[in-house]
């Protein structure tokens, strides 16, 4: 079941989008909100795998929301009446975008794409596909370091080797033994070899010699799992 939130400021928007989804099946609407700042607040508390986000919004705009949301983020999809919002909608990372009045056949293909990257299922993955040139790899979950984001997409390192991977960290945490340590990282437990304690965070050195940062705000699920004196 797919976790989702609508935001936008017309309630009659928020309305025939709920019904839309309610008839497409597989989706749960867990929240609205009518302004950005609510939609923040409910953001944090409910943690939904996809916000349909409305752009153009009095006060905090869709693609302001965009910037101010907490990790690990959930899918976004912008729907707005404004074809010209596209580009900033993907500039944004959106998973996608929906023009008003929201078609339901269009709809249906947002939906498909979500549940292509694993939201909404929770059985964990056997072997991940990662791609490496024209090759496909099955990684099992143990070989795996570490998964990080970089301008390029999703990196997965096993090994000595960056493999590419098309699934959002998002995914990759909810279904692989993976915890998050950063914003833009991943990691394996079993793959630590050491953790540097360091000013506002720390490091860890992965068993392959990887290095990868620690983020205060991830720090304390690190010293609860390991009884670290910080």
């Amino acid at each position: 079941m797919i976790r989702a939130l609508i935001v936008d400021d017309e309630p009659l928007a928020r309305e025939e989008l709920a019904a839309l989804l309610d008839e497409a099946g597989g989706v749960k609407v867990v929240g609205e909100a009518g302004n950005g700042k609510e939609a923040l607040l409910k953001a944090k508390s409910l943690h939904p795998d996809v916000i349909f986000l409305d752009v153009d919004m009095p006060g905090l705009s869709g693609v302001d929301v965009s910037g101010l949301l907490s990790d690990p983020r959930p899918l976004l999809v912008f729907v707005t009446a404004h074809q010209q919002y596209a580009l900033d909608a993907f500039n944004e990372a959106a998973l996608d975008f929906l023009l008003k009045p929201v078609d339901p056949e269009r709809l249906a293909r947002t939906l498909k794409r979500i549940r292509v990257l694993g939201i909404g299922e929770a059985a964990p993955l056997e072997r991940l596909a990662c791609y490496q040139g024209n090759r496909v790899r099955l990684i099992p979950p143990t070989e795996i370091d570490c998964a990080y984001v970089d301008l390029t997409g999703t990196q997965v390192q096993v090994g000595g080797e960056q493999l590419h991977c098309q699934l959002p960290l998002k995914t990759l945490e909810a279904r692989l033994p993976l915890i998050r340590i950063h914003r833009q990282y991943l990691v394996n437990p079993d793959a630590i070899k050491a953790i540097a304690l360091k000013d506002g965070g720390a490091e860890i050195e992965t068993r392959h010699g990887m290095l990868i940062p620690v983020s205060r705000r991830y720090l304390k699920q690190l010293r609860d799992k390991y009884l670290l004196p910080i």
